[in-house]
């Protein structure tokens, strides 16, 4: 930017001011800066030199000597699927590992989250039923078990007499 303001020289003399009034464990500093990016330069340009440099092994070779297989190799029962499940190597029903609960079904292990996770529906449903509430600390089945028990406890003719044809019921 300098050289292309004014001329080289007048640059040069500016750069030797600077360096002058600089302290000098800040110029030992970019000096070990300048060392640093150099050795990391030297070390790239010769990881680039080694992974361009065609190997032993290829020497004297090119892609016409290649065997190269066709489609047609692929066909039949001669490969294997790619999947982890093409045999029963990894059914946790059928070879259960002994350190691990995988063919089990434990509630606890069940993955849950805000939203019902592997629950279904039904299932929710009646947790939900079942749930205490944050309030009343009773859940939907406790209110309505005590619903029950009270209208046990009320005698038979007073219910008759309320339901009667004609009672007025304020």
């Amino acid at each position: 930017m300098c050289a292309a303001k004014k001329n080289t020289e007048a640059c040069l003399n500016e750069k030797i001011s600077i360096m002058e009034v600089c302290p000098e464990h800040v110029l030992e500093g970019l000096n070990e800066k300048k060392k640093w990016y150099l050795r990391a330069e030297v070390i790239d340009n010769e990881t680039y030199k080694r992974a361009m440099s065609v190997s032993d092994y290829n020497k004297d070779r090119s892609v016409s000597d290649l065997k190269l297989k066709t489609w047609e190799h692929g066909k039949g029962m001669n490969m294997k699927s790619d999947t982890l499940w093409q045999d029963d190597r990894y059914n946790p029903v059928k070879y259960s590992h002994p350190h691990r609960y995988d063919n089990v079904n434990f509630p606890q292990q069940e993955y849950k989250d805000f939203f019902g996770g592997t629950i279904g529906d039904a299932e929710k449903k009646d947790m939900d039923h079942h749930t205490l509430g944050l309030l009343s600390g009773q859940s939907k089945a406790m209110q309505e078990y005590a619903q029950q028990q009270r209208s046990k406890s009320v005698p038979k003719d007073v219910t008759a007499k309320v339901d009667a044809p004609g009672h007025d019921h304020h």
